[in-house]
């Protein structure tokens, strides 16, 4: 990856989180030990392991296996994806939402305000 991507990269993953922080009222920061120890991109937003890209060329199944790997135990996998002039997308495992089906079966796709809702709950039932 180029300089040029890891600043994308960077510039994404501090946006999302200046917008999670904005909107949940908590801390929200990017990992800086990710590329050091691996790991996914945000913290602040448990359980979720959320991994950002930014990119005009989709690649979601690609980027899911990512959010998975990077996913520890008892953390639920969220890819966060956005291309220039649209809205952030949230894709997520169907089976946190409705507590049925195996792992990583079924995925479903929201938007960052709809994401917001689902983690107030959780903040909340904590």
């Amino acid at each position: 990856m180029g300089a040029a991507q890891r600043r994308k990269g960077a510039s994404a993953e501090r946006e999302l989180a200046n917008l999670l922080a904005d909107r949940l009222g908590e801390s929200v920061v990017r990992n800086l030990e990710q590329t050091r120890s691996g790991g996914h991109d945000l913290i602040g937003v448990d359980p979720f392991a959320i991994e950002v890209k930014r990119c005009e060329t989709l690649s979601i199944p690609a980027w899911w296996r990512q959010a998975c790997a990077q996913c520890d135990a008892g953390q639920v996998p969220v890819l966060a994806y956005r291309q220039s002039r649209r809205p952030w997308a949230i894709v997520l495992p169907l089976r946190y939402l409705v507590g049925a089906g195996s792992e990583n079966d079924h995925l479903c796709q929201i938007d960052l305000d709809g994401f917001c809702l689902i983690e107030r709950e959780v903040l909340s039932a904590a």
